[in-house]
C-alpha cells in the first residue's frame, strides 16, 4: 500500500511539473472610435473603354492638396503614374489614370498587366491632418 501511495504521489508530482502553465489573457477594453462623419474624399473606378482608372475627388472644401500613385506591372515590368493636385477653391475634381504611355499626343496601352494594381490617394487637410486610402484594383476587366 505504501508503494502504491508513493507511485501515485510521484505520478501526480510528475504530471504537475510537466504540465505547462496556463495564464488567462487580460480582458481587452477597446476605446470607442470617433464616429466618422461619412465624408469621402476619393473614389476610383475601372474604365475598360479608355483602358484607365477614373479617380474622382469630392468634398474638397477643407482639403489643401491631394497626391496619388498608381502602381502596376506590364509583362512583369513595374509601371505607374503619380501626381498631385493643389486644391484652390474647387469642391470636386477628377483624373483619368491611363494604363499605358503617352507622348506627343499619341498613347500606347500597356498589355500583359498584372492581376492587381494599387492606387494610393493621400489627402492633406487644411487643419494639418492627412487621410490616405489604398485601392486594390482588379485589372482583369482591362485585358
Amino acid at each position: 500500500m505504501k508503494q502504491l501511495f508513493i507511485i501515485l504521489f510521484l505520478l501526480t508530482l510528475t504530471s504537475l511539473l510537466l504540465t505547462p502553465s496556463v495564464y488567462a489573457a487580460k480582458v481587452r477594453v477597446r476605446k470607442p472610435r470617433a464616429a466618422k462623419t461619412g465624408v469621402s474624399y476619393s473614389s476610383a473606378s475601372v474604365s475598360p473603354n479608355t483602358h484607365s482608372i477614373t479617380l474622382s475627388l469630392m468634398n474638397l472644401s477643407n482639403v489643401k492638396s491631394v497626391t496619388y500613385e498608381l502602381s502596376y506591372s506590364s509583362w512583369e515590368i513595374p509601371q505607374g503614374a503619380m501626381g498631385s493636385i493643389n486644391v484652390s477653391g474647387q469642391t470636386t475634381d477628377s483624373r483619368d489614370l491611363y494604363f499605358g504611355t503617352c507622348s506627343h499626343g499619341v498613347c500606347t496601352p500597356h498589355y500583359g498587366l498584372s492581376a492587381k494594381a494599387s492606387l494610393l490617394v493621400c489627402t492633406d487637410m487644411t487643419n494639418g491632418t492627412q487621410w490616405c486610402k489604398r485601392y486594390n484594383i482588379n485589372t482583369k476587366r482591362l485585358q
